[in-house]
């Protein structure tokens, strides 16, 4: 009696992880939302660890680590603007254009965090819950 409800328990959790490894637009977003919560996360317990910046201020740690997750996230937001964006000069002019991107780039991550984190929140929960009632229904 244990095996078969084991057996169907299994049997349904591989009915999810086969459509959240699918190719359908819902997996598609569950996956991105899902993978970009668990970056924020991982790069937040670096700059937490690592305490480069404020290491002398109080709750500077927390500092170091929202800046860590801002620069990916305004990283990946301002790579939809200049994606393409092309910059001729030397190694020096190159070196500018980078150091000014991630100052751009945290800036707007420090805004940008928040409102990221609260999307993939809610794209992770709305496509979960889509796949969840598709593979009860089966």
């Amino acid at each position: 009696m244990m095996t078969t409800t084991n057996t169907t328990a299994f049997k349904r959790m591989g009915r999810i992880l086969s459509l959240v490894f699918s190719d359908y637009n819902e997996a598609r977003t569950f996956r991105e939302a899902f993978l970009r919560l668990v970056l924020y996360s991982v790069l937040f317990v670096i700059g937490y660890r690592l305490n480069l910046v404020f290491d002398n201020v109080p709750d500077g740690r927390i500092f170091d680590g929202y800046v860590m997750a801002a620069l990916f996230c305004g990283l990946s937001v301002l790579s939809g603007f200049m994606n393409n964006m092309i910059c001729i000069g030397g190694c020096l002019t190159m070196l500018l254009f980078m150091v000014i991107k991630l100052a751009i780039s945290v800036t707007i991550g420090i805004i940008a965090l928040p409102i990221c984190v609260s999307m993939n929140m809610y794209q992770l929960i709305k496509y979960g819950t889509v796949i969840v009632n598709f593979c009860n229904q089966s």
